[in-house]
């Protein structure tokens, strides 16, 4: 999967009415930085894509690739909601027969 800054970003920031400058200030990100991401060049410094992602509003992962990752809500729960002990996991073997089919 190759990244898709320079549309994602370039679309955020068209649709949102907002300069490089102001995100650049806002983020503290170097506008020649930002330009860079523009032209889709590959990010260097992964703080930095995450700090722009959070001002824009989106996820590290849509910025990067243009869609929301699946993987994404099951970190959540992990970090927020399993450690804090407000669920529980349940196991249970399932029987098959011969063919895979549940029995």
């Amino acid at each position: 999967m190759s990244t898709q800054i320079g549309k994602v970003f370039s679309q955020i920031i068209k649709e949102r009415r907002y300069t490089l400058k102001e995100i650049s200030k806002a983020t503290g990100v170097p506008a020649t930085t930002l330009a860079e991401w523009q032209a889709n060049r590959t990010p260097k410094n992964p703080n930095q894509v995450k700090s722009v992602a959070q001002f824009l509003g989106v996820s590290l992962h849509y910025l990067l690739f243009g869609e929301e990752d699946s993987q994404e809500p099951i970190a959540k729960i992990m970090k927020e909601d399993f450690f804090s002990g407000t669920f529980e996991i349940n196991i249970k073997r399932v029987h098959t027969n011969k063919k895979g089919e549940k029995s």
